[in-house]
């Protein structure tokens, strides 16, 4: 037994080494065994499913095939099949295949594979296959058919077989790709979808593994690492940071979990120009079917603007606060000066209110004039002792109250006067009345505020003898 598979192995050596086929004379020839060995041996061969056989002509030529065996190929394989004899009927079908065409055994048993009563089988390509799997070679097509009012999409491979008795046959192995097309559309569809949604896109965008290495970024962000998508490819993101930072990193990913997907950070950064900046990124975590981490993707953007901006509104802020506390202290110091010069005005409006009830109150009329003559001021005694209110004697002119004196004697004494000078004499006064009363009256220049007044202080005579208008020095 050894001997014939040690003379097996060479006969498939030898076929191996001749693609084209040879005869039995020319392998009993070739290996030096006699004719029925060699026969003997390649029937064993072809009933393995090791060789097949060919008429050309009127020889025999074998070649070395791997046609497999249908009872190995039926309990093994999980795709649904149609196994043809070597005339192409069907001599056996699976239960996938009954089920995916929804059809019972007696519609294909028996049947030319291209009379089965499917329009699928109609097709000249299936008749093909099968023919092609039954000379030995393996043939795959894909083929559209309605089935039962659905659509089906299903890839359809001829594979040489052998049956127990050593005839050649054919096995149709029918794959239902309706799902993965219709997956695969959605899949071209989302990343159509994809693309046109970074289109335009100005933040950066990088699909990261598990290790956090780049496996894809966007145009923004090859911009921003100086490499092109190729040459990005594979490198850590860690490493387009600055090495002091990458613990912020860590901190981030040790916050991503199944409950908790995604995580962000702000992050320094050395801008291409080599100045410090800041970005802002965002990592969402990908997760298997077990709840582990397969992938990252991360979005980020340059916030280096709006950093500097922060910086600006933070000092302002404390400028404004420092601005703030020094106007207050400002305002502090002024309302103390100003509440202390109220209480000073407080103070002076007393010592105003008593000297303007002194003045009232004095016992005798007081009259105080300008330059014209023209009462400014007089006192509550001198407006009881002449009859007038004091509104009233505010609009008088001296002469009016003492007729003694005129204009042109009032021009006199106006300008013989000097700040300081001071007369006494007896005069009259006249009241509103009419009446004449007999006053000793004391007059005193002086000066305010760069202006002369006249001071006029009367009281009255009761001795009509004391009436003689003399003037007379005041007492020194």
């Amino acid at each position: 037994m050894t001997g014939q598979s040690g003379e097996m192995i060479q006969i498939k050596e030898l076929l191996k080494r001749n693609p084209r086929g040879m005869s039995i004379t020319e392998i009993s020839s070739a290996l030096h065994l006699h004719r029925n060995t060699a026969a003997k041996y390649l029937d064993t061969l072809k009933l393995r499913g090791d060789v097949d056989r060919k008429e050309i002509g009127t020889a025999r030529n074998y070649f070395l095939v791997q046609r497999i065996p249908v009872s190995s190929l039926l309990p093994y394989w999980p795709a649904p099949l149609i196994i043809c004899d070597l005339r192409l009927n069907t001599v056996m079908v699976t239960e996938g295949i009954l089920s995916l065409l929804e059809c019972s055994l007696d519609v294909m048993y028996g049947v030319p594979i291209d009379e089965i009563p499917i329009s699928l089988f109609k097709d000249p390509r299936i008749r093909e296959i099968c023919h092609n799997a039954v000379q030995g070679e393996t043939r795959t097509h894909t083929f559209r058919a309605t089935v039962r009012k659905k659509d089906l999409l299903l890839r359809i491979q001829g594979i040489p077989v052998v049956f127990d008795t050593g005839r050649d046959g054919a096995a149709l192995a029918f794959f239902d790709e309706t799902a993965h097309q219709s997956t695969s559309k959605e899949l071209d569809l989302l990343k159509q979808q994809y693309a046109a949604l970074q289109t335009g896109q100005r933040e950066y965008i990088a699909h990261l593994d598990n290790k956090l290495r780049i496996t894809y970024l966007n145009t923004p962000f090859a911009a921003r690492t100086q490499r092109s998508g190729k040459q990005a490819e594979g490198i850590p993101f860690t490493s387009l940071f600055p090495a002091q930072i990458l613990h912020e990193i860590e901190e981030l990913l040790s916050e991503i979990t199944i409950s908790n997907q995604s995580a962000s950070i702000e992050l320094m950064m050395i801008r291409n120009d080599g100045t410090l900046g800041h970005e802002e990124w965002d990592l969402r975590a990908i997760f298997d079917e077990q709840g582990g981490i397969t992938a990252y993707h991360a979005t980020g953007r340059d916030i280096t603007e709006l950093a500097r901006c922060r910086e600006q509104l933070e000092q302002y802020h404390r400028n404004f606060e420092d601005l703030i506390e020094d106007r207050t202290r400002s305002l502090q110091e002024a309302n103390r000066m100003l509440m202390a010069t109220i209480r000073e005005k407080e103070e002076l409006e007393r010592d105003l209110l008593f000297i303007q009830f002194a003045f009232d109150h004095a016992s005798d009329s007081i009259l105080l004039l300008n330059e014209e003559g023209q009462i400014i001021r007089a006192n509550q005694t001198a407006s009881t002792l002449l009859g007038y209110m004091v509104e009233e004697l505010q609009e008088l002119h001296v002469s009016v109250i003492n007729p003694s004196i005129t204009r042109s004697a009032w021009n006199k004494i106006w300008k013989d006067g000097y700040p300081g000078k001071r007369m006494r004499t007896r005069s009259i006064h006249r009241m509103k009345n009419g009446r004449i009363l007999n006053v000793d009256v004391s007059r005193t220049f002086v000066r305010f505020l760069d202006q002369m007044y006249f001071c006029s202080i009367a009281r009255p005579l009761e001795d009509k003898d004391d009436c003689i208008d003399e003037t007379m020095p005041a007492d020194s």
